[in-house]
């Protein structure tokens, strides 16, 4: 089923929230690999529009891979890629994407440090209430000038009252999870060393407010020594 992001009012009651783990155990089973939304299209076409376009032979970690959307953008350019996500699930559905996946919490990959030439991860961020942690284990796992390009849905939703929504058994289902401001994510990325090479704030067609973040930030050498040492 399309999920969807919306602002819950005065007239609209939202579903009661689920642990993330939970919700994507009713989703998976109709969870595709590709866009199913507006927000996501958008999204998407700004992290692939960030991307290098040529990662033949480069080493590759979708973060949060979910069914496999990115893992196959990733394998399209040439990357030998690699996805990690806690859902066991969500991971059974990856597996026609990619054969190289890994069970885990993106704050305890299980990844080499300074492995990856490129860290990607989706819409992923927003289930973890500890940004810091979570970036800081993204860039340990980055070569010098390796680059993480992340998305999250954007911080304004949490005035706006978002709540991502699902429908599974007949029922419409929210996802718990957690709005990082803005600051959050640049305060996140400079205490691990990161550089910020681009910020986008995509719109819909038919609105003024932003409905993604799309941060993608470099590491050097000194920086990955920082993140290895506990930023």
């Amino acid at each position: 089923m399309m999920s969807r992001w919306w602002p819950f009012g005065r007239f609209r009651r939202a579903p009661e929230p689920l642990d993330p783990q939970d919700a994507y155990a009713l989703w998976a089973e109709t969870y595709p690999p590709h866009p199913h939304n507006r927000l996501m299209e958008v999204e998407q076409a700004v992290v692939e529009d960030l991307l290098p376009p040529d990662l033949l032979g480069r080493g590759a970690l979708d973060a949060g891979c979910g069914t496999g959307r990115y893992l196959r953008v990733l394998a399209a350019r040439g990357a030998v890629v690699t996805g990690v996500d806690l859902s066991a699930p969500m991971l059974s559905r990856a597996r026609a994407s990619s054969p190289r996946l890994i069970r885990a919490s993106i704050c305890a990959l299980p990844i080499p440090s300074r492995s990856m030439d490129l860290v990607v991860s989706g819409l992923a961020l927003g289930d973890l209430a500890d940004l810091d942690h979570a970036i800081r284990e993204l860039a340990r796992v980055l070569r010098p000038g390796g680059r993480l390009i992340y998305s999250v849905v954007h911080p304004d939703g949490d005035a706006g009252r978002w709540s991502r929504t699902f429908e599974a058994g007949g029922r419409q289902r929210a996802i718990a999870g957690f709005w990082h401001s803005a600051n959050d994510h640049r305060s996140a990325c400079a205490l691990c060393g990161l550089t910020i090479d681009a910020w986008r704030e995509p719109h819909l067609d038919d609105s003024n407010r932003p409905v993604a973040l799309v941060v993608r930030a470099q590491t050097t050498n000194a920086q990955v020594e920082a993140a290895l040492s506990g930023c």
